[in-house]
């Protein structure tokens, strides 16, 4: 009898700890969703199925506001998890220029050199420290330059919209160039970026933080810090 009751405690015992081995993978697996969404929206936004390739891209957006509450939620940061969310956010800006410059304006050749900053920047920090995190002002930089795409689109059928892109491209160059400098401090393991812990609070509390933190970046700009 002892020893079914040792081989329960096992079983149940190891169940346990692969229900919580899974649960931890939840952040990790939203971001692969996201990586792969941002892959096929991509291919449908060059085939002109702009509708899907936007509701894939909207996916993109929100699913990164996702994995980062689940990983707060389920205190399931890990190192391939700050890899994978690097690497989408990576891919999200890409393709965002990438197709910006096939739909609209040479413009786009600026966003794009500097978001190559960006990455360089950011794969130094890889290499030194193995391991990075994304700051807090590339996750807004993120979101302009999904407003970016969106307004570019539409500004392709309402021509007077322009101007409301052209807002878009000079903020999301402004964010990017805090961006390099937050990653420059990051370098020299001189950031300042803090872990935000938004649970408990509701939804209207949030995008209320969210917005004060976007108006914050937009006038306190981030310097280097010596």
């Amino acid at each position: 009898m002892l020893h079914f009751k040792i081989l329960y405690d096992i079983i149940i015992t190891g169940g346990i700890d692969m229900k919580k081995k899974i649960i931890k993978q939840i952040p990790n697996i939203i971001t692969i969703t996201r990586i792969i969404s941002l892959i096929i929206g991509f291919i449908l936004f060059c085939k002109e199925k702009f509708l899907y390739a936007i509701i894939l891209y909207i996916y993109g957006a929100v699913s990164d506001f996702f994995d980062g509450y689940f990983a707060r939620r389920l205190n399931a940061y890990t190192k391939l998890g700050k890899y994978l969310d690097a690497i989408s956010d990576k891919l999200y800006s890409f393709s965002v220029m990438i197709l910006l410059i096939i739909n609209r304006s040479i413009l786009i050749v600026i966003p794009l050199l500097l978001e190559g900053i960006i990455s360089f920047v950011n794969y130094k920090i890889i290499i030194k420290y193995k391991s990075t995190h994304t700051e807090r002002v590339g996750k807004h930089k993120m979101n302009l330059e999904f407003l970016m795409l969106i307004s570019s689109m539409i500004s392709i059928k309402i021509k007077y919209f322009s101007v409301v892109f052209y807002i878009f491209l000079i903020l999301t160059i402004y964010f990017q160039i805090q961006t390099i400098i937050s990653y420059i401090n990051q370098f020299h393991n001189k950031s300042k970026e803090k872990i935000i812990d938004l649970k408990g609070k509701n939804i209207i509390e949030k995008i209320k933080f969210l917005f004060n933190e976007f108006i914050f970046y937009l006038i306190y700009p981030v310097k280097i810090i010596k």
